[in-house]
């Protein structure tokens, strides 16, 4: 057992030294189903179909997660139009049920205006491109809010250029009225990657990943009875990647450096600020991932973070571990069959450095999203 902390720093030097094994989590495309902006589309009518078959089983025994069994399904039937080269129309239902329930757990409109601005910048209005599409890291946004919170709305931003890759949405949870005694919530990010120089044909390859997560609950016609609370967690980090030939198609390393602010100290227990370190190497072969990482934390709180890597439990009262050590492992096998079937398995791995504990989780996931033109008429 390690009686000592690993000081982030000494961990840091020590990956400048090892084998450069590509990015900070498991690519996880093959679990995207939100249709993608087809311009050549002009003037047609579709039905998009949508459907997420899932199982995660957290095997945890800790206080920050829960240890359950998520198994069920989603369909999302909607109907799109493209009025024009610039602009889709987007109108349908998110439908979700687990395994075991004789109903369905979440029942979401989907409605959505997508407007393709120019080649490299998208506006998206109603509902969004959300969730695991936004690809933050995993300390910063839970991937489980794939399940949870399915839909998201609200206003999002993309941004698409050689040197830029950049996600900035509005995700409005809870809208507040009058005399209301609930809080308005609403989640705001942003998720840039910034490639400073062209890579084409080279070995090598550097990204810096830019996060930003900020949860606002308050509402100034609400008559919600605690304070007004805004909290904000930055995270700043380095990719290194190199090409290689064979099996190992690329590997890297990453290193984050986060912090977290409550800014208007209201945090929970009375934590307001607090900072965190999370690195690692990677591996990938065409169809496999591997990532195993360091996470060292102290009174880091990220309220859409996943629940492994607080220091204040999201899940149970009064629990507070102001320092946090994990070494977390990924394994992902990914597999797509004729274009619209996607298929990936993922073992999720959490150890406990002081409390010598290890958490798991296993799961797969099945994507079905083909389009099926119904018709095509000029509307607009």
């Amino acid at each position: 057992m390690i009686k000592q902390p690993i000081r982030p720093f000494i961990l840091f030097f020590l990956f400048l030294f090892v084998p450069v094994f590509s990015g900070a989590q498991i690519n996880n495309e093959s679990r995207y189903y939100y249709p993608e902006f087809e311009e050549e589309r002009t003037h047609q009518l579709l039905l998009h179909l949508a459907n997420i078959n899932f199982v995660k089983n957290n095997e945890y025994k800790n206080k920050f997660a829960w240890g359950h069994t998520l198994i069920g399904y989603g369909i999302q039937p909607t109907l799109m139009y493209y009025a024009g080269e610039h602009l889709r129309l987007r109108a349908g239902v998110f439908l979700q049920q687990y395994s075991g329930l004789n109903y369905y757990s979440e029942v979401r409109p989907v409605l959505s205006a997508h407007l393709r601005v120019s080649p490299s910048f998208d506006l998206i209005m109603g509902s969004l491109k959300g969730h695991i599409h936004h690809d933050v890291i995993e300390p910063l946004f839970d991937t489980e809010r794939q399940y949870k919170r399915p839909v998201e709305n609200g206003i999002q931003f993309l941004i698409d250029r050689p040197w830029l890759d950049m996600d900035v949405w509005v995700d409005w949870e809870q809208f507040v009225q009058v005399g209301d005694d609930f809080p308005e919530w609403f989640t705001a990010g942003v998720s840039a990657t910034l490639q400073p120089t062209d890579t084409t044909g080279r070995l090598w390859q550097l990204n810096i990943p830019l996060n930003m997560m900020a949860v606002h609950r308050g509402g100034e016609v609400s008559n919600y009875p605690e304070r007004v609370q805004t909290s904000m967690n930055l995270a700043a980090g380095v990719l290194l990647n190199r090409k290689l030939e064979g099996t190992l198609k690329n590997a890297g390393i990453f290193a984050y450096a986060m912090n977290y602010g409550n800014l208007n100290d209201a945090g929970q227990l009375g934590v307001n600020s607090g900072y965190a370190w999370y690195g690692g190497i990677t591996a990938n072969t065409r169809r496999t991932n591997l990532m195993v990482g360091y996470f060292y934390g102290h009174d880091f709180v990220a309220l859409r973070g996943g629940g492994m890597f607080q220091s204040v439990s999201p899940i149970r009262n009064n629990v507070y571990i102001p320092t946090r050590q994990l070494v977390t492992m990924k394994i992902g096998y990914n597999r797509v069959f004729l274009k619209k079937i996607k298929f990936s398995f993922l073992f999720e791995g959490y150890y406990d450095i002081p409390d010598a504990r290890f958490d798991f989780a296993p799961g797969i996931q099945l994507v079905f999203s083909p389009s099926f033109f119904l018709t095509e008429a000029e509307f607009f």
